[in-house]
């Protein structure tokens, strides 16, 4: 398939005769050469490794044509959160069951997730369910990640952000974006062992992911699952995202 190229980004051409411009970032961590979506934004990306030729990875691009079209259809596809909608919850779908009975609530009940308020609050409670649940996991695993480091964090955050889904500071602190939630458990499992690992290692050495294995349930597979599949998480309740920052690799 033709391509044209510019020292930053290329033009790909899709199955479909469509073309797709892919932003190109070579990057001194990545270990492996990657395409993905960047959050927030719909744009495609090329991450290079500072060792892997441009030739050699402008070939994997092309090899990932159909992978990547497919991706860009469904990031196309907000889901907001309204009556009906059926949204991810550790991996697993929930329909949204909306009612305007009852004093103001969210639950779940089986595969259902139950919202009582205002028709016109629908899109804040859910959001406001999804950060509590996220809080009291992450809390919960970072707490025993970080008893299994022997490490102590500092304050923890939980917010929404477009291109970051987590981060640890110098002080210690942990900040995560609340979507995490959504992701499969091995997903978010991985997520947070990672930040964890930085209280031991500020940086992305051999030695920090070797930490980030031995306090996961499978490294590689929870940080393809984020490569790969990432950004569909924000897809949901798009009205409501804000910036953020770099996502970590």
């Amino acid at each position: 398939m033709p391509q044209t190229s510019t020292p930053d980004s290329t033009a790909l051409r899709l199955p479909s005769g469509k073309t797709a411009v892919v932003k190109i970032r070579t990057s001194d961590r990545a270990r492996n050469v990657a395409v993905r979506i960047l959050p927030g934004v719909g744009q495609a990306e090329l991450v290079l490794p500072r060792r892997l030729s441009r030739r050699k990875g402008l070939a994997f691009l092309r090899e990932k044509a159909e992978w990547l079209e497919e991706r860009l259809a469904k990031y196309e596809e907000p889901v907001p959160f309204q009556d009906g909608a059926e949204i991810p919850l550790l991996g697993r779908f929930l329909r949204i069951d909306h009612s305007d009975a009852g004093r103001a609530d969210v639950r779940v009940d089986g595969n259902a997730l139950l919202v009582a308020c205002p028709k016109a609050r629908i899109s804040r409670s859910v959001t406001d369910w999804y950060r509590r649940e996220a809080g009291c996991e992450i809390a919960s695993l970072a707490k025993q990640k970080s008893a299994m480091l022997g490490r102590h964090y500092g304050r923890l955050s939980v917010r929404d952000t477009t291109t970051r889904w987590g981060s640890c500071s110098s002080s210690g602190d942990l900040s995560f974006s609340w979507r995490i939630i959504m992701a499969p458990e091995i997903a978010f499992d991985y997520l947070v062992a990672h930040e964890v690992a930085h209280l031991a290692e500020m940086n992305h050495s051999a030695r920090f992911w070797t930490i980030v294995e031995n306090l996961s349930e499978d490294c590689e597979k929870g940080r393809n699952w984020f490569r790969y599949n990432g950004h569909e998480l924000h897809r949901y309740g798009l009205e409501l995202s804000t910036s953020g920052d770099r996502e970590s690799e």
